[in-house]
């Protein structure tokens, strides 16, 4: 498990103090840099997860500021939405009955031939992807 496709949900969490799995998430990936893991995320995920943070804090600059910090591109690879990464969504997506962004962390892990890591309940039940702490326990 030397490479991870991180979810939206996994970034938010350990951003948010508030949040229950936010020492889960801040352990996963303090894990990650240890074990000097690749980190992947389909180039949506800046959106995502600022949009989130944003919704979250009410606060738009420390949002735009802690997303652009964590999803820093020299730490994460950003995987292109291009049209192949589309249509591997898109088949595993109506296969898996999966939202789109859903879909496209799927086709990024799969493209990257990396573990997909997610708090993501579908993800998790339809999507072949591991918790964070299923993730340390491995």
């Amino acid at each position: 498990m030397n490479a991870v496709t991180v979810d939206a949900s996994v970034w938010v969490a350990a951003a948010d103090a508030s949040d229950p799995r936010c020492s889960v998430s801040r352990d996963f990936f303090a894990e990650v840099a240890h074990r000097e893991s690749r980190l992947f995320v389909p180039s949506i995920a800046l959106v995502e997860v600022g949009c989130a943070l944003a919704r979250r804090s009410g606060d738009t600059q420390g949002a735009r500021r802690l997303a652009q910090a964590m999803l820093v591109p020299n730490v994460v690879t950003y995987v292109a939405v291009d049209g192949p990464l589309v249509a591997h969504a898109f088949e595993l997506g109506t296969e898996g009955f999966l939202r789109g962004a859903d879909a496209l962390y799927m086709a990024t892990a799969a493209q990257t031939q990396s573990t997909l890591v997610s708090w993501d309940g579908e993800h998790l039940a339809r999507g072949a992807a591991v918790s964070p702490d299923a993730w340390l326990d491995a």
